[in-house]
């Protein structure tokens, strides 16, 4: 039997490829902008017929001629890895607030790791792999970021350092009842706060990064800082890894600041993004049972926006979800100044234990208190926190299914606008707000 005939090639295809001009993103804008396609020949015929003036069609021709450039939109990250992580704004700098020209052991070997960063923070154990998202920690290693590289600082932490305090109380809540296995911990704080907390805790935890950004200057998500406190606790986690042993069970780290509001101002760069976490069948596969997801404060008791179906799945594969403010962590209010700082549950070493008991997952073997005391701040009602379905910008845009599978973006969230060539594909200028002008694109390959 011999081969059909091939099919002819169609100019109505699209490659799909890198490799050429019409990588997805060109192709989605062509489709968008082909929708009602003016041709100049068409354009002029018409005219003609109708009577235009000699002098009108010399405008028309001149204009038709003219319009080989497109107004599109595209995602933010493609446009950054196309054009640079500063694209359009190359002159702009990044502010750090609290910049250290030290990582937290006073050391400068934060400089050579910004290549190795992506490789440094992996999850040690290789089930928890397929949920790392490295994005936001590949954004230096990248030969087109010089200037990256070159902006970069590490964070230093807050003056009392409370947040890694907090981290090691959530440690010590865990070691009271033997580092259980069964229980996930999801951070959803601002990111230089996560991260924090993260290092806190990573002497019995393996943490899990999900930074899916890159640094702009005028980005809405400030995930510069993020990779700031990434650099400065750096070596802590490094060591903390070798000398982990055994089963750890995992926390993924998030950054708040990834719905961060878009006003749609000519300030701001929409590098906004949404959490990937792993699915139910992921964590029953992890051995996962129970899920403790630590919040800002007492006024954030629900998840965000991008969490409420995959916790509403959780919930619906009998894995329960529980909600901890880290406001709930406090320190006593007599502490001496000369003891080295501690924050407990409940603000005091004897309401401390008295979290598993509130929460239900595991009998605590901390000693009981000689005497009855009253929690030092009035504690959250996270214990009973459950999930409920309800509408958001992400309802049903769930991909589905696998390990590292995220969601799609809602319409206009984290793209920018562009001005690009409709014959070559360069893009040749790039607007800050929906609203904001053009300015002159990146591009340079060694942004």
């Amino acid at each position: 039997m011999t081969d059909p005939p091939a099919k002819p090639f169609s100019r109505q295809s699209f490659a799909d490829t890198e490799e050429y001009v019409g990588a997805r993103w060109w192709q989605e804008s062509l489709r968008q902008s082909s929708a009602n396609p003016i041709g100049r020949r068409k354009a002029l015929l018409t005219l003609a017929v109708l009577g235009g003036s000699a002098a009108v069609i010399g405008l028309l021709v001149r204009l038709a001629t003219d319009s080989d450039d497109l107004d599109i939109t595209m995602d933010a990250l493609d446009l950054q890895r196309r054009e640079g992580w500063n694209a359009g704004h190359a002159g702009a700098a990044l502010r750090f607030p609290y910049p250290s020209a030290t990582d937290v052991d006073d050391g400068q070997g934060w400089r050579d790791a910004l290549t190795t960063l992506a490789k440094d923070m992996a999850p040690a154990q290789a089930a928890l792999a397929p949920f790392y998202v490295p994005t936001l920690l590949q954004a230096p290693a990248e030969p087109s970021n010089a200037t990256l590289r070159s902006a970069l600082s590490p964070v230093a932490p807050a003056p009392d350092h409370r947040d890694i305090l907090r981290g090691e109380a959530i440690l010590l809540l865990f070691k009271g009842v033997q580092m259980p296995s069964d229980i996930a911990v999801i951070l959803d704080l601002d990111g230089p706060t996560s991260v924090a907390v993260a290092a806190g805790m990573s002497p019995g935890f393996d943490p899990v990064f999900t930074f899916d950004n890159w640094p702009h200057p005028l980005g809405v998500v400030p995930s510069h800082l993020t990779l700031g406190a990434i650099l400065y606790y750096r070596p802590l986690f490094l060591r903390m890894r070798d000398e982990r042993s055994g089963r750890a069970p995992p926390v993924f780290v998030l950054d708040r600041n990834r719905l961060a509001r878009y006003t749609d101002e000519d300030t701001q760069f929409d590098n906004r993004y949404v959490a990937r976490l792993p699915t139910a069948v992921n964590l029953d596969a992890l051995g996962v049972k129970r899920v403790l997801y630590v919040t800002p404060g007492k006024s954030d008791m629900r998840e965000l926006d991008d969490l409420n179906e995959d916790f509403v799945a959780f919930r619906d594969a009998s894995i329960d979800v529980k909600v901890m403010p880290l406001s709930d962590l406090e320190k006593p209010p007599a502490q001496s100044t000369a003891e080295r700082p501690a924050y407990y549950y409940g603000g005091h070493p004897y309401t401390h234990f008295l979290f598993w008991p509130s929460y239900g997952w595991h009998a605590s073997r901390a000693p009981a208190p000689p005497f009855r005391v009253a929690p030092a701040l009035q504690l959250s009602s996270g214990a009973a926190y459950r999930p409920a379905l309800r509408p958001t910008i992400f309802s049903s845009r769930t991909l589905g299914g696998g390990p590292g599978i995220g969601k799609q973006k809602p319409s206009g969230f984290g793209r920018v606008s562009v001005r690009a060539s409709r014959s070559t594909g360069s893009i040749t200028g790039v607007r800050t707000g929906r609203s904001g002008s053009f300015g002159r694109a990146g591009g340079s390959g060694s942004s």
